[in-house]
């Protein structure tokens, strides 16, 4: 008996089988200087606990990961690689692809050759006309939810065809209205492709470079095109440096500024981060998901799933997921961005309890909590600060209960052992840093109780 599970796994190795046999070749690739992507910084000076950043990192280190950085306040404060990477090395994003792509419609529509994200696609690809794709437009195919027709049965019916994406989209008909129904639909994406290069006159590698890795400092990026038998079929994902694919989130982050320039309007980013169909799926904007919705949709299947797509993450975070894990992600109430890449991640962004949720929520723990007085509630010198005024705003033992408090544990310092406890007399200022406790002892050694 052939179960659901197991035709899925069939559906995949039969499509990956067909597209084994169009070969991916690089473009022409952006070279240019890029001394300083981010300012890095400690991460304290930006408010984050060093300690539960590096618990993130191990997180990542064991699902897989060849990166992981986390940007807050502009500050880069956490960059590690795995498996031989290094920040040189340009990687494959696949479907995070979208993200920075979606700049590139941005940049089309600021240059006035595209009208607005509501243009009709058949304004610049009169082809389409027929079956209902007069309606796709660059927002509801941004938004997944343009009503073209899509399932994996289409998709492996086209990829055995050897059809190049765009004659894919004219075997596809309409089946649906805009915005009535959500679909992850790789097709209508493929479609901006020509649509964007008959509008601005350029391929998508030299619109690209032009647009995005030029401004951006994107060293080394370039697109990966796809060729049979010699002949262009369509383009499969950019390959860039992970910390390029950060710069992403900050512009995000900043409204479309980049290092004091404007990059985009602030309303375009706005749009981005916008479900315009929350009906259908309240969980995706243009090109990112959001964590806002109280239900998402499944990425086959496009079923309903009830909750938020990233429990433990703020409900204002945006994020991206391209095949084997390639992640990108902003938090504007945090102000904090990260992007993780890799290729055997243990479980996809739409599943329950994933690998996604448990590393994003990671990173959100190592926020510290932030008050008026946060900056006092850590010891971090002799009288608590510089000024010795020996005060904590911490309320929680006081006079009245301080009686009542019980033995939870203790630390032995290991002094007394050395020198008999008539010998030495125990005093000491500890220092609070970073939920650590840092303390001497009589004779000279330094303790750190965490």
């Amino acid at each position: 008996m052939l179960t659901s599970a197991m035709f899925s796994k069939y559906a995949l190795v039969s499509l990956a089988s067909v597209l084994a046999q169009f070969q991916q070749v690089p473009t022409e690739a952006w070279q240019g200087a890029d001394p300083e992507p981010f300012p890095e910084d400690f991460p304290a000076a930006v408010g984050l606990f060093a300690a539960d950043l590096e618990k993130a990192g191990e997180i990542a280190k064991a699902g897989g990961s060849d990166s992981l950085m986390i940007v807050r306040n502009g500050k880069l404060v956490y960059e590690r690689y795995w498996n031989g990477k290094s920040r040189s090395d340009v990687q494959q994003m696949y479907s995070a692809t979208k993200s920075p792509f979606a700049f590139i419609v941005g940049r089309a529509i600021q240059s006035g050759k595209v009208k607005s994200l509501d243009q009709p696609i058949i304004d610049f690809v009169p082809e389409i006309k027929g079956e209902g794709r007069e309606q796709l437009t660059f927002r509801n195919i941004m938004a997944m939810e343009s009503g073209l027709n899509q399932s994996r049965e289409l998709d492996e019916r086209d990829a055995n065809a050897e059809h190049s994406q765009f004659d894919i989209v004219l075997r596809r008909s309409v089946a649906h209205n805009p915005f009535e129904w959500y679909h992850y639909n790789n097709v209508g994406y493929r479609l901006l492709f020509t649509a964007l290069e008959r509008a601005m006159g350029k391929s998508i590698p030299e619109l690209t470079r032009d647009e995005m890795f030029a401004p951006l400092s994107m060293d080394g990026a370039y697109w990966v095109g796809i060729v049979r038998a010699g002949k262009h079929m369509g383009y499969q994902s950019i390959r860039m440096r992970p910390i390029d694919l950060l710069k992403v989130s900050q512009i995000m982050l900043d409204g479309g500024m980049w290092k004091g320039t404007r990059y985009l309007p602030k309303s375009f980013i706005q749009e981005l981060e916008t479900a315009p169909g929350p009906e259908a799926n309240p969980s995706y904007g243009l090109f990112w998901h959001l964590n806002s919705g109280d239900f998402y949709r499944s990425y086959f299947e496009s079923e309903k799933i009830d909750g938020q797509l990233l429990p433990g993450t703020p409900d204002d975070a945006i994020i991206n997921y391209g095949n084997g894990g390639q992640l990108i992600a902003a938090i504007p109430s945090l102000n904090l961005a990260w992007v993780r890449t890799g290729q055997n991640i243990p479980s996809t962004l739409w599943q329950k309890n994933s690998f996604v949720t448990e590393l994003s929520a990671a990173i959100v723990a190592s926020v510290q909590v932030e008050t008026a007085a946060s900056k006092d509630v850590e010891w971090l010198a002799y009288s608590a600060n510089e000024q010795g005024h020996r005060y904590s705003p911490l309320k929680q033992i006081n006079r009245d209960n301080v009686a009542e408090l019980e033995v939870a544990w203790t630390h032995n310092h290991g002094d007394f052992e050395r020198g008999g406890f008539n010998m030495v007399a125990y005093e000491t200022t500890p220092l609070a840093f970073e939920k650590r406790l840092y303390f001497t002892t009589p004779f000279g050694r330094v303790h750190c109780v965490d």
